[in-house]
């Protein structure tokens, strides 16, 4: 006797998304995803999204970012599409599917508020693929990423130490030391998801948190260099 099937293969009509990025500056990110959630809540309130990623300047932890930002719309990316190499390795790291080129050509359109052909801070560094921790960071212990960005997907307990010669990007709480831009990259930069570091650095320049402040603490931080010092964003 044959046995039956246990799974059914079915086309679905549900729309899917393809958001085109054609800038990595977050903050426009941020505001222009912000007003496309906020005036088509029906439309994209949970909605699947494909990330197609255009600008060649494009880094990992700004993808990271870029997710975050899609799950706080209410919005949930589900693959990319892009040609960089270090953002497919880590959308396949992250459980993201990866698409291929799109299926029909681009049509010219007019620039939108995202568009910025500014180049990236870190076009000055060339880094290899991030080095990715998945595992907590336990107190005392130490990790360094050579030559590339770092990505920590657990924890970072009191007294860790996680360095990288580009940038940090921290997906858990992070109770911690964190220095980015070690071998002098005033462009790096920090991101952590739950702030509550003892100290972060930027190519040197560093802020020692003895308490760290109410607006800081437990929330999503983005720090970089503006004009020689530490500036705290919150994302």
């Amino acid at each position: 006797m044959k046995k039956p099937n246990l799974i059914e293969v079915k086309t679905q009509t549900e729309a899917l998304y393809t958001l085109r990025v054609l800038t990595n500056n977050i903050d426009d990110l941020l505001t222009e995803i912000a007003d496309l959630a906020n005036n088509n809540k029906k439309q994209f309130q949970h909605a699947p999204v494909i990330l197609e990623i255009e600008n060649k300047h494009f880094q990992a932890n700004e993808l990271a970012v870029l997710i975050e930002i899609l799950t706080q719309n209410d919005m949930v990316a589900v693959g990319i599409r892009s040609r960089k190499q270090e953002l497919i390795d880590f959308a396949k790291f992250s459980g993201l599917a990866v698409f291929g080129k799109s299926l029909t050509p681009s049509k010219p359109k007019k620039p939108k508020k995202i568009v910025n052909d500014e180049p990236n801070p870190h076009q000055d560094k060339v880094y290899q693929a991030p080095k990715i921790v998945a595992n907590k960071v336990y107190s005392s212990a130490q990790v360094v990423a050579m030559d590339s960005d770092l990505v920590l997907l657990g924890k970072v307990k009191s007294d860790a130490e996680v360095m990288s010669y580009g940038s940090v990007s921290a997906y858990k709480e992070v109770q911690g030391k964190v220095f980015a831009g070690i071998s002098g990259d005033d462009k790096a930069t920090i991101f952590i998801q739950s702030f509550n570091a003892q100290l972060v650095s930027i190519a040197g320049v560093y802020k020692k948190f003895d308490v760290v402040p109410t607006k800081l603490y437990a929330r999503s931080v983005m720090v970089d260099l503006n004009k020689g010092k530490l500036r705290f964003q919150i994302v």
